[in-house]
């Protein structure tokens, strides 16, 4: 099982993720505000703070064998199936 999720600016080691029950993939972690100063923000389309995603895979996964590669703001899961 492939996952993909954007995460733009959130540092990687800010980012957690967990399967449980076999098939439920959890994505959790936290994008720092941005600290610009002298300024006043207009508008934000990136929001900021504590975040968490999940949900059901389509199929039981070996959670030992999880592959998790962070690449410009992209987090990529390779998830093998369970035997």
């Amino acid at each position: 099982v492939y996952a993909e999720t954007d995460l733009p600016g959130v540092d990687p080691a800010k980012i957690d993720v967990t399967i449980t029950e076999g098939n439920q993939l959890t994505v959790q972690g936290e994008r720092a505000a941005p600290q610009v100063e002298n300024a006043a923000w207009v508008r934000q389309e990136r929001p900021f703070g504590k975040f968490t995603r999940a949900l059901t895979l389509p199929a039981l996964v070996d959670a030992d064998k999880v592959e998790a590669k962070y690449t410009d703001g992209v987090l990529r899961l390779t998830l093998p199936k369970h035997e």
